[in-house]
């Protein structure tokens, strides 16, 4: 499929001539048609012989038809992949193009969805075909691709074998990392029935590959029983299942399943994504295996995922050492619910887990139906308050998502809460806007007034939306960098009389850049000799044994090697997460840290030299520098911008095209050292702010 000019589709029978266009598939974002090529005497030829044609519609239509082409030109050698018909056109050059227009190779091929209706596939077809896909899937990861919506509708069968060819990429990604956020659940993109617990935004996970094998875990369960293992028309109540619930076995459902095929299945529907399969190829190898039992009819059980290595090391989707900072994380959810308390202090030096034991509190809140929201403050831009409005349209946007009987009441709530300062502070922001209507203008000439009706109006929003039947949890980030409004609304809300039911506002800073003189101290201060000082969370660096373990987890070690390994790092790592995963996966890259043969070897004397020569920021320089020259240059345009960018701000302060955007950031993104932040908008960030 590419993007096209006029001249290739007036190439083609138009719609009402012989062989008009077949609409496979319309809504209103999307039209997919099938239209037959003509042959060599003018008729068409026969099915099979043409192209499909899909057009993005609606918003953004040029950018999602620009990145689905790129995303399938990268995927070109790629066997199983859907095949564009021609090059990607650049638009820039080409202005007569309709860069949202899509033409792809039509095979014949049937959807799954549709073949499984009429026809329900055999145990060995089932295992036969899941092994197909698994080669396919592992072939586009090794390409650098996340399909990101993998199900039976995005799988074309065709031919007596049923051989499969994936299709849809409209959603991939080409970034090792990507953070989804945490979006009304009516607008997280993919099809939700069969979406990993990360993709949903609710765990604070990173989605990599592995969420691709969780939704083929899905479509193998499907395939197997007959039924998805979680089915419901309660979008909350399908994010929830994803989450917590655990399905039947396929054994259990279906007692002729094999056992070692019902493990596989539920080993791929982990709800932990290191818990899973690491690699479509180790799933591969073991699919081949249960095909091969099948054939011999040999029932013996085997080891599951001897031959699964990532192709990327991870950190453990659990905390390691946290349990006790994940408790009082509960407590203070509890108590913001309760109305006994508004707000968490969480601090510790950089890379430490701030932001991942903050995370936690997604899944908390999405269990009560809640919402989550964060904005995050910039070292560079300390007068702005960026960080507090982005976290208030964020609400926002959650608000404007919901049905409409249930935003009338919202609206009633903060517009009587609000009162005179409708008009003024919040309301004011475009979401508000939206959803309560233009009012007068209010202004104010005293900035202290100003402030303070700020900070009012703020809370009136506030209390016109969280409730104990759904508490909102708002996160301030990198606190030590906030303005000083933003410290004063939050004094408001350690000190205020009448607490918000249902509000919890966590505020996250660097320890050692807050010193005895900082403002924020100085508020500490003053709420513990007020008797008003809210929990606190301070994070150290990893114990060695807590340390020994997250590198065990990590490579699924024996604990003596991995207490040896983790030894080998202490000099440079301290026991500091982000710094130890970063470690490793340098040991990795630069072979020193090998897999072979099901496990992991290393030379402990080459490794302690490696370690000692260089520190972590020294490694992450190296990785920098090995970049070609355009992606090292936008780096340092992203640096200038604050490390956090709009793609199409990145692109206009690096005087770059879209394409030439894309192509120079793809490095960085595989590298890891960007990763997307995909919400109501996309964000690029650096992966760590060092």
């Amino acid at each position: 499929m590419g993007l096209v000019d006029d001249s290739v589709l007036r190439g083609l029978p138009a719609d009402g001539a012989a062989g008009a266009d077949e609409v496979l598939y319309r809504n209103d974002r999307t039209l997919i048609t099938r239209r037959l090529v003509p042959g060599s005497s003018g008729a068409c030829e026969p099915s099979g012989a043409g192209v499909i044609i899909k057009r993005a519609l609606g918003a953004e239509a040029l950018r999602r038809g620009r990145h689905e082409a790129a995303i399938l030109e990268r995927l070109a050698q790629v066997d199983g992949v859907v095949k564009l018909v021609q090059p990607l056109a650049n638009a820039d050059t080409q202005p007569d193009t309709q860069p949202n227009t899509l033409v792809m190779r039509d095979d014949g091929g049937v959807s799954l969805a549709k073949l499984i209706q009429r026809t329900p596939l055999s145990l060995p077809e089932v295992v036969g075909f899941g092994c197909a896909l698994a080669e396919i899937l592992a072939n586009v990861h090794r390409a650098g691709v996340v399909h990101k919506d993998i199900n039976p509708s995005n799988v074309l069968v065709s031919g007596p074998l049923h051989q499969p060819t994936l299709i849809d990429f409209s959603i991939s990604s080409s970034a090792a990392e990507e953070r989804p956020g945490f979006t009304h659940q009516s607008h997280i993109a993919g099809t939700l029935a069969y979406m990993s617990p990360e993709q949903t935004g609710r765990t604070g996970r990173a989605v990599d590959s592995r969420a691709d094998l969780y939704s083929l875990g899905v479509t193998l369960y499907e395939l197997a029983t007959g039924r998805k293992p979680f089915a419901s028309d309660d979008l909350l109540e399908l994010v929830h299942d994803h989450l917590v619930q655990v399905p039947s076995a396929p054994a259990v459902v279906k007692p002729e399943i094999p056992q070692i095929f019902s493990d596989l299945i539920m080993r791929l529907l982990e709800k932990e994504p290191d818990h899973r399969y690491q690699s479509a190829h180790g799933l591969a190898l073991d699919l081949a295996r249960v095909q091969e039992a099948l054939r011999k009819g040999d029932s013996a059980p085997f080891v599951l995922g001897e031959q699964d290595f990532a192709l990327r090391l991870t950190p453990p989707s659990r905390l390691i050492g946290r349990d006790a900072e994940i408790g009082m994380l509960q407590a203070s959810m509890h108590g913001a619910i309760e109305g006994t308390g508004s707000c968490l202090l969480v601090g510790g030096a950089p890379g430490v887990g701030k932001t991942a034991l903050v995370n936690e509190l997604r899944p908390m809140v999405t269990a009560r139906r809640g919402w989550f929201v964060s904005g995050k403050f910039d070292q560079y831009r300390q007068d702005a308050p960026a960080a507090s409005l982005e976290a208030l349209r964020a609400l926002g946007r959650l608000l404007l998502a919901e049905p409409e009987d249930q935003l009338a009441k919202h609206r009633e709530r903060i517009l009587k809460g609000l009162g005179s300062n409708v008009g003024f502070g919040p309301s004011l922001l475009p979401e508000f806007l939206l959803l309560l209507g233009k009012h007068p203008h209010v202004t104010v000439d005293d900035p202290r007034e100003a402030e303070a009706r700020m900070i009012q109006s703020t809370l009136d929003v506030l209390r016109g939306i969280a409730c104990p039947e759904r508490p909102v949890v708002m996160v301030y980030d990198d606190v030590q960098w906030a303005p000083r409004i933003t410290l004063r609304f939050i004094d408001a809300i350690v000190t205020a009389s009448d607490r918000i039911p249902g509000l919890l506002v966590v505020v996250a800073y660097r320890s050692n850049e807050v010193d005895a003189a900082h403002a924020l101290s100085v508020l500490m201060t003053r709420w513990k000799e007020l008797g008003m000082a809210p929990p606190q969370v301070l994070l150290n660096n990893l114990p060695p044994a807590d340390a020994s373990t997250l590198i065990g987890h990590m490579l699924r070690l024996p604990r003596q090697a991995a207490g040896e390994l983790a030894a080998a790092l202490h000099d440079r790592a301290e026991g500091n997460p982000y710094d130890t995963v970063e470690l490793i996966n340098a040991l990795r890259q630069d072979e020193l840290l090998v897999a072979r043969h099901g496990a992991w070897e290393w030379d402990a004397l080459a490794l302690r030299r490696y370690v000692g020569e260089s520190s972590v920021v020294d490694l992450l320089g190296r990785r920098v520098a090995k970049l070609p020259g355009p992606a090292k240059a936008l780096l340092d345009v992203m640096a200038c911008l604050g490390g956090e960018v709009q793609p199409d701000t990145l692109a206009l302060a690096s005087g770059s095209s879209a394409d030439e955007l894309r192509q120079h950031l793809a490095p960085s993104l595989e590298d890891g050292l960007l990763v997307t932040e995909q919400g109501n908008e996309t964000l690029l960030r650096f992966r760590h702010d060092r």
